[in-house]
């Protein structure tokens, strides 16, 4: 971080840089003819083109499910739509107040700025969109969010290392002495956070919504969450990237990564405790045909040791060989990258409306 932020006469060489607290400073000029990290650029330019809207879906038809569900649907529907909501405000703000203040790179601070936005402009309007057209009150459904004790501590075990690293910002920012290396710390656990949030519960949360569409209800609900959670696949797989790549191209964070490793591993523990917690609160009035507590308990650990390895960290506790949500992959379409939704009528997806009506033929029967 820096005061000269905006000087622009500082003449830079970002093929040299490093990707955050480089001693050259800020990034100044936004080039991009050139840049260090075609990767990094490639994520970016892939996510402009996943935009989409989520007015542009109909919700005509959950609306009815909704009134029609069994008490117990209705929790499991409204609990999990609250926690989205919770966490992607919480990650609508991270990557830009957080980590871009700390970026060198011209093409790592566009991806931040771009996260942001789409958990935000995108992810957080979608969730409002959904909450406006199912329920009757929506102002009522929003005011029960800090209600749920368990919603709130899964936000504060990530926002925790969020806080942490906007203090130390601010107070280099103030010209308060901060050691380098704890300023570097404190960027990786944030990072990781992060990676726990979009690798961990998100995926947890999109399952659950997920389920509802197997068993045929919510079927606007399931093409929005459908189209978020290919957004937040390659969020997770850029934020992988970024995690191993920077231990590899500054010796700082590879210190870090050293010296940090059992706090890292215990906040990944943690969050996969509240997320068996959560497991157990969501189906505590009851289930919905495959899915139950047991069931998302073990997806969990699926998921946690299939992204733990990812960043080359080994999950030493017991966990299936294979996900016990085999359906869940279907909807993770990263390859066919989502191509401008405009174009990809196959997702129900036209200008003005997205069609609520679906081919059950082409749903498998739990």
């Amino acid at each position: 971080m820096s005061k000269q932020q905006y000087n622009l006469n500082t003449k830079t060489d970002y093929l040299h840089r490093k990707m955050f607290l480089d001693p050259a400073g800020p990034v100044t000029i936004q080039r991009f003819e050139e840049v260090k990290y075609n990767k990094i650029a490639d994520f970016e330019k892939t996510a402009r083109g996943f935009f989409w809207v989520p007015e542009e879906v109909s919700l005509t038809k959950d609306a009815q499910d909704f009134k029609e569900a069994s008490d117990a649907v209705k929790h499991i529907f409204t609990s999990n739509l609250l926690r989205q909501t919770a966490l992607d405000s919480l990650q609508g703000r991270g990557p830009s107040q957080i980590f871009t203040p700390v970026v060198s790179l011209p093409e790592l601070e566009a991806l931040m700025y771009n996260w942001s936005f789409f958990e935000t402009n995108i992810h957080s309007r979608s969730y409002s969109h959904i909450i406006r057209n199912i329920y009757n009150v929506p102002k009522e459904v929003f005011n029960t969010i800090h209600d749920t004790q368990e919603i709130i501590d899964m936000a504060s075990s990530i926002g925790k290392y969020y806080d942490h690293l906007h203090m130390v910002n601010c107070e280099k920012e103030l010209e308060v002495p901060v050691k380098d290396i704890d300023h570097v710390k404190y960027i990786w656990l944030a990072l990781n956070a992060s990676y726990a949030l979009e690798a961990f519960r998100f995926m947890v949360s999109f399952a659950t919504s997920l389920a509802m569409v197997e068993n045929r209800i919510f079927i606007g609900n399931g093409n929005i969450i459908s189209l978020i959670l290919q957004d937040e696949v390659l969020h997770k797989e850029w934020t992988a990237f970024i995690i191993n790549q920077v231990v590899k191209e500054d010796s700082r964070f590879a210190k870090a990564k050293i010296e940090c490793e059992r706090e890292v591993y215990e906040m990944y523990m943690e969050v996969i405790r509240e997320e068996k917690a959560w497991a157990d609160y969501l189906f505590s009035k009851g289930v919905v045909i495959g899915l139950n507590s047991e069931i998302l308990k073990d997806f969990v650990d699926y998921t946690a040791f299939t992204a733990l390895k990812e960043i080359g960290v080994k999950y030493n506790e017991n966990h299936p060989k294979s996900s016990p949500i085999p359906w869940f992959n279907k909807h993770v379409n990263i390859n066919k990258k989502q191509t401008a939704l405009q174009e990809n009528e196959s997702t129900n997806y036209v200008i003005g409306v997205m069609s609520d009506v679906v081919d059950f033929e082409e749903l498998p029967v739990l």
